[in-house]
């Protein structure tokens, strides 16, 4: 990380204020913006690594904002603790395997769930008949796969959609999730020796302007109803569905 030319430390800033706007628009989104975007300049693992602190920053902050939010956490705690553990496997999966093969599991399963109203037979509503199951299951797997390809968050908008939870409540009890989770894997990372004093030094400055993109974002988002974020919601995992699959492909043929 020394003799950083000063042109990265620019796109750095911008990439990670980028995905704070994205962030607080949707809620959620930050590491799938600021994660590939960063690699392209660095590698995968660095790239998880300096968006860390930023990370922690940003959820830590959504999770907290909007009022209420002792109620929304105290509901959906049991999801972060998931979360954790699957971090923390994740975590050390990235480390001894390569994940990429993760992406296109997590994008066939967003597309599964986004084009499954048109299965009649499919029922979804297991997931509000038995929230604790499935919330054990969507937020380890969730956990496992923001551990490998520091993206998590379309398993847990699946399962809060499905359980049609206010707008205000999704994004509090997946921030929530996702600070434990970050908090895990950088203890993990730090225990295994690849998070050292210079990343931190880097990723601090980069929070910062993070959280600058989240407000912005939250301003925008506190303007649009209910139905609409949900909408804008399904969207974005059609979205993010195509850009993992892109992902994927980038990699493969770049080995």
């Amino acid at each position: 990380m020394e003799n950083i030319p000063v042109i990265y430390m620019v796109l750095a800033l911008a990439v990670v204020l980028l995905g704070g706007l994205v962030h607080g628009t949707f809620g959620v989104g930050f590491p799938l913006v600021a994660t590939p975007l960063l690699a392209l300049m660095t590698d995968v693992q660095t790239a998880i690594l300096l968006t860390l602190a930023p990370n922690i920053l940003v959820n830590g902050y959504s999770m907290l904002r909007g009022g209420g939010w002792a109620a929304s956490l105290g509901r959906f705690w049991p999801i972060a603790l998931w979360m954790l553990a699957g971090a923390v496997v994740g975590t050390l999966w990235l480390v001894s395997v390569d994940p990429n093969p993760f992406r296109l599991l997590l994008a066939a399963t967003m597309v599964f769930y986004l084009t499954s109203g048109h299965f009649h037979r499919l029922d979804w509503g297991w997931i509000r008949r038995h929230p604790r199951r499935s919330g054990a299951g969507f937020g380890f797997g969730a956990g496992v796969l923001g551990g490998t390809v520091n993206v998590g968050g379309p398993v847990l908008m699946i399962f809060f959609l499905e359980m049609k939870v206010a707008p205000l409540v999704l994004v509090q009890a997946i921030n929530l999730a996702f600070f434990v989770s970050k908090i895990a894997q950088a203890g993990t990372f730090a225990v295994l020796g690849y998070f050292g004093l210079d990343l931190l030094l880097w990723s601090l400055p980069l929070a910062l302007i993070s959280l600058a993109g989240l407000r912005a974002g939250m301003a925008l988002r506190d303007r649009v109803p209910a139905d609409r974020f949900r909408g804008w919601l399904r969207g974005l995992l059609w979205l993010m569905a195509g850009m993992l699959v892109v992902q994927f492909f980038a990699q493969f043929l770049g080995q």
